[in-house]
């Protein structure tokens, strides 16, 4: 969802839970915090979602992992410039992007998606690589959905601790962040029935169901 096309990019994920009441400062604090470090090398975007339930997600995107270990000191600085509005310590998932879909003919388009889904899931590893041929052969269906604008699938690490993967993931070892954005929340919405086919027909390759965070951008920005 950021604009990279063929680019071999690695992600990283960060999720935080905000008191109740405090978000609209916790978001002032992080958007003075993310304007500082839009010049960082290798720093290709940064785009953070309203999930809920006091929670938001904020995605970091690089040309390469060696970009992002090189950043890694500076994004620790940030989330513990943000520490004083969080019930708990924030957790990382980050990986490199092992398969993308981009969609085409996006003219009169927002600039940027408006809504993203994190989906997290478990994987079978011994047919990732069936997995993301299956996926290879499905344009058919992204291109049928109104308002689809990229797809990122990204295996992960980083998450051992979090209760919420010990309880719904498997293979603690093999699981992945597919990260889906849509111009609009209300064409997201209107994609569910299609959406949720697709992902029985992807039962094979997985180890459980996609645990999902999804909100609308409240914050974006673009070094590509």
């Amino acid at each position: 969802c950021f604009g990279l096309e063929e680019i071999m990019s690695y992600i990283r994920h960060t999720i935080v839970s905000v008191q109740p009441g405090k978000k609209d400062a916790f978001l002032s604090q992080l958007t003075t915090q993310l304007d500082s470090i839009k010049t960082t090398a290798g720093l290709m975007g940064i785009r953070v979602v309203d999930a809920g339930n006091n929670r938001v997600v904020g995605t970091t995107v690089y040309d390469s992992k060696e970009s992002a270990d090189a950043a890694s000191q500076r994004a620790s600085e940030v989330r513990e410039s943000t520490a004083e509005f969080l019930t708990e310590a924030p957790f990382v998932r980050e990986g490199e992007v092992a398969w993308r879909y981009i969609a085409q003919g996006v003219e009169g388009r927002p600039a940027m998606p408006g809504y993203a889904r994190h989906l997290a899931v478990g994987y079978e590893p011994s047919k990732f690589e069936a997995m993301l041929a299956y996926l290879e052969s499905q344009t058919g269906i992204y291109q049928s959905i109104d308002g689809l604008r990229r797809i990122l699938v990204t295996p992960i690490s980083g998450s051992e601790d979090h209760p919420q993967f010990q309880e719904r993931i498997g293979n603690l070892d093999n699981r992945m962040i597919v990260t889906v954005g849509y111009d609009s929340k209300a064409q997201s919405e209107a994609a569910r029935d299609k959406v949720n086919a697709f992902w029985k027909s992807m039962a094979e390759f997985l180890t459980g169901e996609p645990l999902v965070s999804e909100g609308e951008f409240v914050y974006g920005h673009s070094n590509r």
